[in-house]
């Protein structure tokens, strides 16, 4: 019941995740990024657990894939969940459960991962990915805004079938101490609109790099 974008800067100096659903608080429960390893969401009827799961996989050496493959291991019911997982030097993975809500999917390219359930259909995550388009974001404040134009632009396109509520973007420069971006909209009737003016407020407190 939610889209999702991960995605790396140009030169993987930044990462960052970013989700936007018809849920409560949905930065709560989906999104995880930890940049010293990389980013992971956890959706659908969502398992927050998976997310720590395939970071730790990916920390202690395991490939994206072989993580994602793990997912039927660590939890009773795979065909219900939908994750993915974005390492830091650009590898991903995705997996989405037969049972999770149509319209679903994922799609994978050149260091972006669009995901989501419950979609108005395919064009959301086709309209998500190519967002990025040429020009790739450099660092982690022009990342931040790729981020954001991903989900408005996966919005414009349909988004979640049920409508808006709540929105989140996380972003760090790759082995930072701490995130550069921790943001959340819990519940609002225009979600992104909102996580916009936060976007832009956190931007305009961090100098540019």
């Amino acid at each position: 019941m939610t889209y999702t974008v991960i995605a790396l800067d140009r030169d993987h100096t930044a990462i960052g995740i970013a989700t936007a659903s018809r849920s409560l608080a949905v930065g709560a429960t989906v999104p995880a990024l930890d940049p010293t390893v990389g980013a992971a969401a956890s959706q659908a009827w969502t398992n927050p657990r998976l997310r720590t799961l395939l970071l730790d996989a990916v920390r202690t050496g395991r490939s994206p894939e072989q993580a994602i493959t793990a997912v039927g291991d660590w939890d009773d019911e795979p065909e219900l969940r939908q994750a993915a997982v974005l390492a830091l030097d650009g590898r991903g993975a995705a997996h989405t459960g037969r049972a999770t809500s149509a319209w679903r999917g994922h799609l994978l390219h050149d260091g972006v991962i669009v995901v989501g359930n419950v979609l108005t259909g395919a064009e959301v995550l086709e309209a998500m990915l190519a967002s990025f388009g040429q020009r790739r974001p450099d660092g982690v404040h022009s990342l931040a805004q790729a981020l954001l134009r991903s989900l408005v632009a996966g919005q414009e396109a349909g988004g979640d079938a049920r409508g808006r509520q709540s929105a989140a973007l996380l972003a760090a420069e790759v082995a930072a101490d701490a995130l550069a971006y921790d943001l959340r909209v819990d519940d609002d009737p225009d979600p992104l609109a909102r996580l916009a003016d936060l976007v832009r407020q956190r931007a305009g407190s961090n100098p540019a790099r």
